[in-house]
């Protein structure tokens, strides 16, 4: 007698096996296993909420995105300073570009084919120079206050040694030296500036008590 191969199969009901596979695919997409994945959503494991989790690794490309959101979280809080000196003493642009965010700046190339063409940049060399100063009038900014905008203008001249090199099929390197120049501006809020005693409480007036009494409209009071 024929015998399908149905038959054969485990004693463990179908849809027992379906119910186990997918208990195990949603572990799977839950947790996050593997190597690769992103990491920021680790929050969703179900330990998570206990202190417990899986560690697991972090691809070199995830670490270097997540360090640079947190740069970029750290520059975007520009904090107000304090008003100009009104002696002109100080300067209005305090905070010039870091030698990174003029880097940044320069176009960003291939490194080409290892053993075929490869590229570098060596000998780097900054120069960050401020060209123009410019302060807006005392005006009133949400969340701010009253506030003067200055613009700061900054020049970035970089210097670097652009190398060239194959070693197949016909070997040679070059040295090129390169110049690149940017520009960045820099605006932050200042408070406006007033009198000294801009933050202190007013002074109490002196009142008269016989200006007091005779400028006194209320009703008599009799003894």
């Amino acid at each position: 007698m024929f015998q399908s191969a149905r038959h054969r199969s485990p004693m463990t009901p179908r849809w027992v096996r379906g119910l186990m596979a997918g208990a195990f695919l949603a572990m799977i997409s839950t947790t996050h296993v593997g190597c690769g994945l992103s990491y920021v959503f680790r929050s969703i494991s179900p330990l998570h909420p206990t202190g417990w989790s899986f560690a697991w690794p972090i691809l070199p490309s995830q670490s270097q995105r997540l360090e640079e959101d947190m740069k970029r979280e750290e520059r975007d809080r520009v904090p107000i300073l304090d008003p100009i000196p009104a002696d002109g003493m100080g300067a209005a642009c305090l905070d010039p570009p870091s030698e990174e965010e003029v880097w940044n700046k320069v176009p960003k190339f291939k490194n080409g084919s290892p053993v075929f063409y490869e590229t570098q940049r060596n000998n780097v060399r900054i120069l960050i120079e401020k060209i123009g100063e410019k302060v807006d009038p005392c005006k009133i900014y949400p969340l701010a206050g009253p506030c003067q905008l200055v613009h700061c203008h900054y020049k970035g001249t970089i210097y670097y040694d652009e190398l060239y090199w194959s070693d197949y099929p016909i070997p040679f390197n070059h040295v090129a030296h390169r110049v690149e120049v940017v520009y960045i501006d820099k605006d932050h809020l200042r408070r406006c500036g007033g009198p000294d005693n801009v933050d202190r409480p007013p002074a109490p007036i002196g009142v008269n008590p016989a200006a007091a009494a005779a400028n006194y409209t209320g009703p008599a009071v009799g003894r």
